[in-house]
């Protein structure tokens, strides 16, 4: 890799150490902003529509506008060959706040700042995938009307981190204000009961980009996954439990808190895992 790290800003390609923003932006000042990170596969952006959909629909929902929409695929591409990072695994990470507006409320952003950066991607330790991580319930709290989307605003979900590494934990499985189970802290929740598969679903929960690539997948394979509303006890009587995310694909969850998960599924999560990495979910 170069030395010097190349980031995408407001435009232009140029190094860290010479990329400025304001301290007067919004996205300092109230995290006014949105964000998407994407795994790069040895130069292959995956799922890229996926996330410019999200992204755009949230920056229309918070009256964002990028006019003109950066042609975000040769930025990206030149960006990982920047950086050296074209044949390695990757993470592209796409900021855009509202820049600096005076008033309050959402005003009109004239200037929106779009950072863009590229780093290399290393897994979680290998023992998570194979003998599966740990999930702690964190009920100090509930979700937020920005969980649905990918806010800066993330000191919630920072919390709830803190607190399942607190409890001796990997990851914390969140709660909407009903006592319906979410998501987890950092990804998607997919889990099995008497061999059906299945999502909780909230209005309170982010659109995951690897869960929704990976349903087709499987319902191709002849596996149903089904959206149904899930309570903690749901999951403490699953068979099998996975988190999903971007990067780290799938991961089977070995135990929530004290209960053990029955069936961690390590052998097919990695199938599955090989499937959403590979190009366009080619079998391995």
């Amino acid at each position: 890799m170069k030395d010097a790290v190349i980031v995408w800003l407001d435009g232009r390609f140029r190094p860290l150490d010479e990329a400025r923003i304001s301290p007067l932006d919004r996205g300092f000042l109230y995290g006014d902003g949105l964000f998407e990170t994407i795994r790069a596969e040895r130069g292959n952006i995956l799922w890229l529509s996926m996330h410019l959909q999200r992204l755009v629909a949230s920056l229309r929902q918070f009256r964002i506008p990028l006019d003109p929409m950066p042609d975000w695929e040769p930025i990206l591409k030149r960006l990982l060959g920047e950086n050296g990072l074209s044949t390695q695994i990757a993470a592209i990470k796409i900021i855009v706040t509202r820049g600096i507006a005076n008033r309050l409320g959402l005003p009109e952003a004239a200037n929106p700042t779009v950072l863009i950066t590229a780093s290399p991607y290393s897994h979680p330790p290998a023992r998570l995938y194979e003998e599966g991580c740990k999930l702690h319930l964190f009920s100090h709290g509930f979700a937020s009307p920005l969980s649905g989307f990918k806010a800066l605003n993330y000191l919630y979900n920072l919390a709830a981190r803190q607190a399942a590494l607190d409890a001796g934990c990997d990851m914390a499985m969140l709660m909407d204000p009903r006592g319906l189970v979410t998501e987890t802290c950092t990804g998607s929740l997919l889990a099995r009961t008497e061999g059906a598969w299945w999502v909780p679903e909230s209005p309170l929960q982010l659109p995951g980009t690897a869960v929704g690539a990976l349903r087709p997948m499987m319902e191709e394979a002849g596996l149903c996954v089904a959206n149904r509303s899930a309570r903690p006890e749901d999951f403490f009587s699953a068979d099998t439990v996975w988190v999903l995310n971007s990067l780290v694909g799938v991961m089977p969850v070995a135990r929530i808190d004290e209960k053990p998960v029955q069936n961690p599924a390590a052998h097919e999560a990695a199938y599955w895992r090989r499937r959403l990495f590979s190009p366009k979910g080619e079998r391995p």
